[in-house]
């Protein structure tokens, strides 16, 4: 069994930042929408320029429940100049997912929403010198508990229209594998590949898990 990472790489490759990773509540989401979130909607260029995780939070379990699966949503906390940890990062993971690999009859975990604060807000208003690199850490989370459910590592997630091609550089750059946009799709999601998919089998799960073992 994998723990969750208990470090990340500072934005500026200097040091390590202490992490921590814990389940999301309303107060976590409220939180982050009054405090990080509102700074959000002044960027346009943000893919979770609009996310409200106080509404995301209830629908997520609505949703899935009704499609009998199960939501796991996740807070990455990190410590401040001040020796206090405050919320950096935000994921919703949906649980026993169709596996994107449309040959493979299997599940995964679907990374459904993931979301960094920015650094700039970080530092100016919440005193940290220091943001941590979250991409990484985001997807971790996901492959950590697909292994740990019997699933093997494997995950599949959505490049978010709004972030455009720089997204999608973003997930190549980790080294997730991106589903050919004339790629079938399992039956259950119902929709079809648009070229912003992405997954990890079980070898390159654990090539990203191995990433991180060492902050464990």
């Amino acid at each position: 069994m994998r723990s969750f990472a208990r470090s990340a790489l500072s934005r500026d490759k200097n040091r390590l930042i202490d992490i921590r990773i814990t389940d999301m509540g309303a107060r976590d989401a409220a939180w982050w929408d009054m405090r990080i979130g509102a700074r959000h909607l002044t960027m346009p260029a943000r893919a979770d320029r609009y996310w409200s995780w106080s509404a995301l939070l209830p629908m997520c379990h609505l949703v899935q429940i009704a499609k009998r699966r199960s939501c796991r949503p996740l807070v990455i906390w990190a410590r401040t100049d001040s020796r206090r940890f405050l919320r950096v990062g935000m994921s919703i993971l949906i649980e026993s997912y169709p596996y994107l690999d449309v040959y493979r009859k299997e599940d995964s975990h679907f990374v459904w929403f993931i979301s960094a604060a920015d650094g700039a807000t970080l530092e100016s208003q919440f005193g940290m010198s220091h943001p941590p690199s979250l991409g990484q850490l985001l997807l971790d989370n996901a492959v950590v508990l697909s292994q740990n459910a019997g699933l093997g590592g494997r995950i599949g997630l959505h490049a978010a229209g709004a972030g455009g091609k720089e997204l999608i550089g973003l997930y190549d750059h980790l080294g997730l594998i991106r589903l050919p946009e004339v790629a079938r799709m399992p039956v259950a999601i119902q929709r079809k590949s648009d070229g912003r998919f992405f997954y990890a089998d079980e070898s390159r799960g654990e090539m990203l898990a191995e990433l991180l073992d060492a902050r464990r």
